[in-house]
């Protein structure tokens, strides 16, 4: 590639540095309060995390038709879909606090799952336009702007909620607010993202491995079982430490500093 491609490259890696880091903090923000809400909403005790398991959920049922999506109509398409799903889904849990309704809580959680979905694919885009020699560092860059996620939305869920008097559910209504302006933020920012829908296959074109095929591969199998695993260890962790904190008498604000040291370790080995 010449290096006017890589100019090109450069400003996309910076579009989706700044989405990692700033649109992306709406998922730090909830992990951190997504919990202790559903404490306060569920019914029983035992569903308090069940809003977290939808977000994920989301994000793995809708994977699988985003990146068709992503295909067919480019990158832009795909992550605007995901703010939008966002939006929406932040826009529905803060209705569900004011509603102190936990089933509503938890549809608006899996919809936030949709932008989850899309947050996965920034580290792909970065790839799209970059050089053979640019590549490494455009995925590595995207993912460092995961360390400024990491700071923003635990610290702003610790200003919002861990500083307000309130002790209802309604403390953690400001945040869900800041999530619906993130996602419109995004929104405008993607606009400035530069990269060309792939070629539309033709009968001609080589066909692919089905997914059987791929997923009977035995180096796919382990890289997937080991996601797996360890995706669940951390989402068993992560979920549950704002309840363990704030349960053994420590306030909201504290929770979200324990996140951030989290999520810190998560991206820091990424670049």
């Amino acid at each position: 590639m010449s290096q006017i491609d890589d100019s090109k490259a450069k400003r996309n890696v910076a579009v989706l540095v700044a989405a990692q880091a700033f649109l992306g903090s709406q998922i730090t923000m909830i992990f951190v309060i997504g919990g202790l809400a559903g404490q306060q909403l569920a019914p029983n005790a035992c569903l308090a995390t069940l809003p977290i398991s939808l977000i994920v959920f989301g994000s793995m049922t809708t994977a699988p038709w985003l990146s068709p999506l992503m295909q067919r109509f480019g990158r832009r398409a795909g992550f605007v879909t995901g703010a939008i799903g966002g939006l929406i889904g932040a826009a529905i849990c803060a209705w569900a606090l004011t509603l102190e309704s936990f089933w509503l809580f938890i549809a608006g959680s899996y919809l936030t799952g949709i932008y989850m979905s899309a947050q996965g694919f920034y580290r792909f885009a970065a790839a799209d336009t970059a050089s053979d020699a640019f590549r490494p560092k455009a995925i590595s860059y995207v993912m460092a702007g995961g360390l400024i996620s990491a700071i923003i939305g635990p610290q702003l869920v610790g200003l919002l909620a861990g500083s307000s008097p309130d002790a209802t559910v309604m403390r953690f209504f400001p945040v869900y607010l800041v999530a619906m302006g993130l996602n419109l933020v995004g929104m405008m920012l993607f606009a400035l993202l530069d990269i060309p829908k792939p070629p539309a296959p033709t009968p001609e074109s080589p066909r692919g491995r089905t997914r059987w095929e791929l997923i009977t591969t035995p180096r796919i199998a382990v890289a997937v079982i080991c996601a797996m695993v360890s995706y669940a260890l951390m989402n068993l962790v992560m979920t549950s430490t704002p309840l363990a904190v704030v349960g053994c008498g420590f306030g909201v604000a504290d929770a979200s500093n324990v996140v951030t040291g989290h999520v810190l370790a998560m991206f820091a080995p990424s670049f």
